[in-house]
């Protein structure tokens, strides 16, 4: 599986970064667009499950990403931090919308065991030296 991917991101580099900007896009539609326009109160069960998948599924794309462009390695804890900055702004975004989007302290703590699990499985990924890069 491994070496299938390998040859996927050596062959079409464009890949990752374009999957990063989508799902970028993606989470801040679902994150900020008015609750009535993506489903209102049928989510709202799912609110704290979607917000780890979301921001942990970024975290670790934004990680892989980081890992296969960079010459010089970014730390696991940087790419956690971004991951978390990430959901901060989306609440702090929240706040600051003018319709039924409300920032709240545990999306954010949810948003951070996302990007925590993201790093878990990036580090596996990405042991024995890059396992991904197309060299």
């Amino acid at each position: 599986m491994r070496e299938t991917v390998k040859q996927i991101v050596a062959e079409y580099p464009f890949l990752l970064p374009a999957g990063t900007l989508l799902l970028t896009a993606a989470v801040l539609f679902l994150t900020l667009s008015p609750a009535d326009l993506i489903g209102g109160q049928s989510l709202g069960s799912y609110d704290k499950t979607g917000h780890v998948i979301m921001f942990g599924s970024w975290t670790y794309l934004f990680g892989l990403y980081r890992y296969v462009s960079q010459p010089d390695k970014p730390s696991l804890f940087t790419i956690f931090l971004v991951g978390v900055l990430f959901g901060i702004s989306v609440e702090v975004l929240q706040f600051l919308l003018p319709f039924e989007r409300s920032a709240d302290l545990f999306d954010i703590a949810f948003d951070a065991i996302g990007a925590f699990i993201a790093i878990l499985v990036l580090r596996k990924s990405v042991s024995n030296e890059l396992p991904f890069s197309s060299t």
